[in-house]
């Protein structure tokens, strides 16, 4: 028998772009996200019906890993209940967004690509569906521009799910600044720069300052959960002069948490062959940069999917920042991995 699983599978609910999945995760060779909805546009659930799918995929995943699941690092040893309940959500559907990062694809465009799953989960909860305890997870697109955005934050934290949510930090949130205060929330807030000229490169927008006193904001409520992302894109903003700008202004604001990554693109098309070796180095800064202002560093998919097979060494030149941007300067050593090409 196979002992393999996640709380997703059993309990977990993704809404996504016109379908309902088990999770959000997408991985090797198009596998993952298990689709249990097709042609979906927000309607009422039926959940006896939801939930046979899942009981089927989870016989199915007892037997032997399924197609979907192959691959995927949530796997693992899991004990499967006959609870059937839903903890863990992911809203995944919302394709509207107020910034036009050069890394997300074209299809967060200004068109109203989402649909309303607060009367679902309303619903959920009212027919004895619901399990407290769980995540809540908005992503997308902007989340705070989902329908009934404050209302779906207000019926989670009020029933016992923490939210988690992934926002540019351009519209400033009263609701989640509360839910920040009361320690049932948190926020990834993808800045990727230091200042208001790169961050406009990335993000195709003028809004650095105002995006800087949201962060200060949502510091202020509880510095704690507020997490401030760095993506590395190649050749633009794979510096150490900005990244030592970003440093600053994470002592400015109090932040504890960063989390930091690579452009998806950039690290699926290399592969981990032939990626720069600056990239690498510049890992390395960014850990000694943490470990000097005492922040507490998440590293993501993407960056681990490079490091795994990194081939350059930790250069001894790092204490010397002079010498060491000499060094990440001379291993751009081929222009294909240093130029951003979206």
């Amino acid at each position: 028998m196979n002992n393999l699983g996640c709380c997703f599978l059993e309990s977990g609910i993704n809404f996504d772009l016109n379908t309902v999945c088990d999770c959000c995760i997408s991985h090797g060779d198009g596998r993952g996200l298990p689709i249990l909805l097709q042609n979906y546009n927000g309607e009422l659930i039926n959940w006896e019906e939801l939930f046979d799918k899942k009981e089927q995929r989870i016989k199915a995943q007892k037997e032997k890993t399924i197609y979907d699941c192959e691959g995927c690092y949530h796997l693992g040893e899991y004990n499967f209940t006959e609870e059937r309940k839903i903890s863990d959500f992911h809203f995944s559907h919302c394709r509207l967004c107020n910034a036009r990062c050069i890394y997300c694809s074209d299809e967060y465009s200004g068109t109203n690509r989402n649909y309303n799953t607060y009367p679902v989960i309303k619903d959920l909860i009212e027919k004895g569906y619901y399990k407290a305890g769980g995540e809540a997870t908005f992503q997308g697109g902007e989340p705070t521009l989902m329908h009934n955005f404050d209302e779906l934050v207000h019926l989670f934290t009020q029933n016992g799910t923490t939210v988690r949510i992934h926002t540019s930090a351009i519209r400033y949130s009263e609701t989640v600044e509360e839910a920040l205060r009361q320690n049932k929330g948190s926020v990834v807030i993808s800045l990727d720069s230091g200042c208001s000229e790169t961050y406009q490169k990335v993000k195709q927008v003028n809004a650095f300052n105002q995006v800087c006193d949201t962060i200060q904001k949502y510091a202020s409520a509880n510095n704690n959960n507020v997490i401030i992302k760095y993506i590395i894109i190649p050749g633009i903003n794979d510096n150490i002069k900005e990244i030592d700008n970003f440093f600053k202004l994470l002592r400015k604001y109090n932040i504890k948490k960063i989390a930091l990554d690579l452009e998806v693109q950039y690290a699926r098309n290399h592969n981990n062959k032939d990626v720069s070796n600056h990239i690498f180095l510049l890992v390395d800064y960014f850990e000694k940069m943490a470990k000097t202002y005492d922040l507490q560093l998440l590293i993501y998919s993407f960056i681990s999917y490079v490091l795994n097979n990194r081939t350059i060494k930790k250069s001894n030149t790092i204490k010397n920042k002079f010498l060491y941007t000499l060094y990440i300067n001379k291993h751009r050593n081929k222009e294909k991995n240093i130029i951003y090409r979206r």
